[in-house]
Parts: C-alpha cells; structure tokens; sequence
C-alpha cells in the first residue's frame, strides 16, 4: 500500500506546486476560518448523508489541514506514522471498504471534515463519487451575494428533492430544474424520483466533462437546463449514452452561449440596402434562389384575430417574392400535442425556413432545430436565449405609450384600465409605457390592472363593474373578432357598448419580408455572429407596428399623437424617465443614462400609479404556466435574473 500513498503523494505536490503557482493557498481550506465575521442563524442536523466527493472541500479545524493539498490528496512523506495510518486505510477499503462514516458541517453547500479526513483522502485517491457522512448544516444569514442568494434557494429545492450534488453558477436554477423534472413547485420527489435523476445525472456529467464542459465557466446543471428545455426528461431518461452525446453535441452551442456576456443578440431594426457585408457579396453562390416556407398556426383564421393578422403578413411575403417563395400553412397545432410531429414532418420535407406564431410551440421548434439545424426555425416570442430558434416580436411598449396618453386627454375620470394577457417578458414594460403616456398629460391619474389570464367574474375585463373607468385598454388579438379585445384603447358607453379609439396593429408583414430578404441577401448569417440567439425586438421606426385611431378624435389630438409618433420614430423620444418609482416608492432606476432595451425586455416591475398586481405563479392555469415556462417573468417562477 505504500506505493499508492507515493502515488497519491505526487498528486497532492502536482496540486500543491498548481495552487502556489495562481497565488491560492495549496492546503485545505478551513471551516473556521472561512466563518469568522460570518453569522450563523441556524444548525440543522441532517443525519447521514451521501455527500457529493467533490463537493468535499477542507476541514472543521485547523489541526492537520497542513497534511493534505487543496485536493486532499496527503503532503507528508512516506516514511511518517500519517503515512503508515494512510496505507493501513487503503488496504482497508481495497479488503472490505470503509464503511465508518465521517463527520462533516455542511456550509453553503459545501463540506469540511470534522472527523476522517484521511478517510476521505483515501477514498477520492480511489475516485468514490459519494463519501458517506453524518453531517450538520450551518446556514448563513442572508445577505446580498449571488453566493448566498444560490445556497438560499437551494435549500427550498433540498427540502423537497434531497439531491445535493446539483450546482448552478445564477439564480434561478434549482426552481426551474424542479419544473423541468416535472414537479409542481412545491412538490417533494418520491425514493424513485432521486434514484431515477442520480442514474441521469450521472450519465449527462459524465458526457458534459466528455465534451470539455470543464474548460467553460459553467456548471454541469447549467449545462442540465438547457438540455432539458430541448428533450423531455422521461426521454432524457431513456436515453442510452451514446443518444447522449449525439444530443449533446447538437446543443453544444447552445451550452457554450450561456458563458457569453451578452447571449442574446437583440436586432432593433431591420438592415437596411447598401449595408451589406462583404462576406455576403462575396459568397453570391451560396444565396439561395428560392424559399420553402411554412407557417404553423395554434388556431385557426376563422376563430382567431391573431391568426388573422400573421395571415396578412403571408400574402405579403408572397407578393413581395413572387416565383421565389413557396409557402405553406398549417392551423389548429396544440402546441404540447401536435407541433413536435409537425416540425418534424416540414422538416422532413425540406422547409427552408419555418415561421410559428404561438410563444408556446417554443419548446418544439428548439427539439426539431436540434435535429435538423438546415431548417431555419423562427417562434414568434421574445427574450428566448437560444441560437437554435430566432424569436420575433413587436415593440409594444412604444404603442402602448402613445395609447396611454390618448387615454389620459380623453378620460373623464381619474382611473383608467389596462388588461394585460399574461406575465411574460416584455408586458410590464408595456403598462409601465402606458403609465408614462398617461401621466404625461394627467400626472395624478392612476391605471387599473387586470389579467386576461385570470377571468373573475367579479371583476369582468370590460370594467363594467367600475363606474369611474370609462376608458380602458384591453389588447390581445389572439380572442374571436368582435369582442372588445379587438379594440384596443376604447370607451365604454352609457349603454354598455364599447367605442374603439385607438386600435393597435402589429405589422408581421415587415417581420416575414425583411427576414426572408435577409435569407436572401446573404445577411441571416452575420446577424448571429458567435453563434448567439437572435431576437427582431422591432418598433415604429421599422413600420412593425401603428396605431389605427378612431377618426372622429378632435384634430388637436390627432395632431399631438402623430408628433409624438414622429419623435419615436426618430427615436427623439425617451419614453422611460431616468427614476421611475414602482409600487411601494420603489426607486428604479437604468444602469446607464437610459434604460437599455433588455433592462426594459426583463422589467419585472409596476409602475406606482398602477392598481394591481402581477400574478402569482400558482393563481395561473396549466396553460398559462406552459407559457411561462418558455417566456414567463422570472420573479414569477421562483427563478431571479
């Protein structure tokens, strides 16, 4: 057994010479060093645990951490009584295993050997996965850290699942790994449920450090979620490793996006004419000649405004390319059901480029586009950090802004209403435009929020109930044509009916042609330099959206809005001021000068002039919820940015 302690030597020298050479302390670290200043609020004895070996990272106390190198493996030479005592531990467990647990303290998910730090030693010399331990918890009081902010919400997940081996670098993620195993929020796992996600999980981490995971500033489990936001987990479990790796490698990009700065690359305008580049001039052989397109609708025209409206941006792409785009569509897709097997049939079939206009195929398109990454797939949602599938949506916010302060020159009172279709990304920077528009003109007025995805038959979406709301917005043309959804901005009359006065119209027409073009020209590829997601966030200026007004608005007023419309579209016009206020007095404020056009994508937050506030997670249905899983408010889920 000596040979192996001389083994195990020259790796803890490798790893003493490693840590002195980047300025680090090549010992143990040790426990309570690491707590002076830091204040405990509690212990919690766990009792015996299977403790991650990695996740073994020094000693209690300061006795002996000398005698080992940051890896634990053993410093001290051979001919020692340590060394003796090593030896004898190794001939142990190679004869009948070490089977006396050690004595540990967990501290932000990490552990420190009280009692068995030879023990320990000699079984990660030995590669053990798991080390067992009676272990107490020390938990810190929270503070502001990202450090402390991780261990915080892993102790919700620990409660319910009891898996320790899982880290991730941001917020967020143990929540949405509950989500993603199919587990309701606050659902405990089951004896099953931790076997069946140890055996999984070792065979992703074995074929993540395979692929080099090691050398990205990532985690594993960050590595996880993206892997389980493309293949179901039950598939996922199924698979064998060599299924692994395949898909591994497919969404290898989709990995490495998450160590960038900057994931997502958001194009705010269409490129226009003479700016293309000249890599793209030069490959003029490589352009394609002609386009299969398709477009997957969750509805169908008949029943739905939403439907009608991308119709419309159809015809045009056909008008604008005739000869050289051939498009085909399909309605009625569920998109849990149906829209996988019909993505993979288009797919199958040659489809160039695939348009899909409900925020909740997203999850599909990201599968497919794993498997076939020659058909350009594009969701019509917004904020999704994935290279696989480009996203497109409207600026709402600038709408909703020149809506708001129509709103505040017509009202009769001091209360308007807003209903908003669901809390997902960019919605509250939409009500929080219209707040701006109307205290623009009425300072002292206040918005009353409603949810259409929380129907209360007390507190009906057209305000009925409240008198001192006569003009209100209520935007969502996903409804049947005819109901007052399909108004906009509108007042409702003594009798009852409603008025429309402001009517906005999402221009898909400028979407499909300029990205289509785009495919044309050479210039899709340059968008997405670095292999990052690409989200068209497109407004105003690029013709993506108008407002159509009610013509018997006085012409003052029709006046006023054209100019404030001029001035956005010329971008002369901050809509946001640097300090806004959120309900509570809450001081918001941008990071710059102004608010970036991802600090307003990711706004989680209502204006204080607004009475309402955003749902909670568990108030919404299991539609709604597959929405949020794809495009949803962070804060709402659990999850924080």
């Amino acid at each position: 057994m000596l040979e192996d302690y001389k083994s195990a030597l020259r790796a803890g020298q490798r790893a003493y010479r490693a840590c002195v050479a980047r300025g680090q302390s090549p010992y143990l670290a040790v426990l309570d060093d690491i707590l002076v200043n830091v204040n405990i609020v509690a212990q919690e004895p766990l009792g015996l645990v299977e403790i991650p070996a990695e996740s073994i990272v020094g000693t209690k106390t300061s006795g002996r951490h000398t005698a080992f190198a940051s890896n634990f493996m053993p410093l001290l030479e051979p001919d020692t009584e340590f060394a003796a005592k090593w030896s004898n531990l190794c001939e142990a467990h190679l004869e009948e295993g070490i089977r006396v647990p050690i004595i540990a303290y967990e501290f932000l998910n990490k552990f420190y050997v009280l009692e068995g730090n030879k023990r320990v030693s000699v079984l990660k010399y030995y590669e053990a996965v798991k080390i067992a331990g009676t272990v107490t918890r020390l938990i810190p009081e929270r503070n502001d850290s990202l450090e402390n902010k991780i261990y915080y919400e892993f102790l919700d997940f620990y409660k319910l699942s009891k898996v320790n081996y899982v880290h991730f670098s941001k917020l967020g993620g143990y929540a949405k790994l509950q989500t993603l195993v199919c587990k309701a929020s606050g659902e405990s796992w089951t004896d099953d449920d931790r076997l069946n996600f140890a055996s999984f999980y070792t065979m992703f981490s074995q074929q993540f450090h395979a692929l080099g995971g090691e050398e990205l500033d990532l985690t594993p489990g960050d590595a996880l979620l993206v892997y389980l936001s493309v293949y179901r987990y039950s598939d996922a479990c199924d698979s064998t490793p060599a299924q692994m790796k395949q898909n591994m490698e497919k969404l290898w990009n989709e990995v490495k996006v998450l160590t960038e700065p900057q994931a997502v690359e958001l194009s705010l305008e269409p490129k226009q004419g003479p700016g293309e580049p000249l890599l793209s001039k030069l490959n003029i052989f490589t352009r394609p000649s002609e386009l299969r397109v398709v477009f997957l609708h969750e509805h169908n025209a008949e029943s739905s405004a939403w439907v009608r409206a991308h119709d419309k941006g159809r015809e045009a792409l056909a008008q604008a390319f005739p000869d050289r785009v051939f498009i085909t569509c399909k309605e009625n897709i569920e998109p849990e059901v149906d829209a996988e097997q019909v993505l993979e049939e288009v797919a199958h079939d040659n489809a160039d480029v695939v348009f899909t206009t409900s925020a909740r195929m997203h999850t599909a398109c990201l599968k497919v586009a794993a498997q076939h990454p020659k058909t350009r797939i594009l969701n019509c949602s917004l904020n999704a950090p994935h290279p696989l599938v480009r996203t497109y949506y409207p600026r709402t916010y600038e709408v909703t802004y020149l809506l708001g302060l129509l709103a505040g020159v017509l009202t009769k009172t001091e209360r308007v209403g807003y209903v908003a279709a669901n809390p997902v990304y960019g919605i509250p920077a939409a009500v929080n435009a219209f707040a701006q528009g109307l205290k623009t003109v009425r300072p002292e007025a206040k918005i009353v929020l409603r949810w259409a995805c929380l129907p209360d038959e007390k507190h009906p979406l057209d305000f009925s109930d409240r008198p001192d709301v006569d003009i209100f917005y209520a935007r969502d043309s996903r409804e049947p044509a005819g109901t007052h959804r399909d108004y906009g901005l509108c007042r409702r009359l003594p009798d009852g009916s409603l008025k429309p006065l402001g009517l906005p119209v999402w221009r898909w027409d400028t979407f499909y042609v300029e990205i289509i073009r785009s495919i044309f020209d050479g210039a899709w590829d340059n968008d997405a330099a670095g292999a990052r997601a690409v989200n068209y966030w497109w407004g105003m200026r690029s013709g993506a959206e108008e407002i159509v007004y009610d013509a018997d608005l006085p012409a003052g007023t029709l006046q006023l809005l054209d100019l404030m419309e001029k001035l956005l579209s010329e971008d002369d016009l901050r809509i946001f001021p640097e300090d806004l206020y959120a309900q509570g007095h809450e001081l918001h404020s941008p990071a710059a000068a102004a608010y970036t056009p991802k600090e307003l994508m990711e706004m989680d937050w209502l204006d204080e002039c607004v009475e309402g506030a955003l749902p909670h997670y568990d108030e919404l249905d299991v539609k709604t919820h597959t929405l949020m899983a794809i495009n949803g408010l962070g804060n709402l889920k659990g999850l924080t940015k």
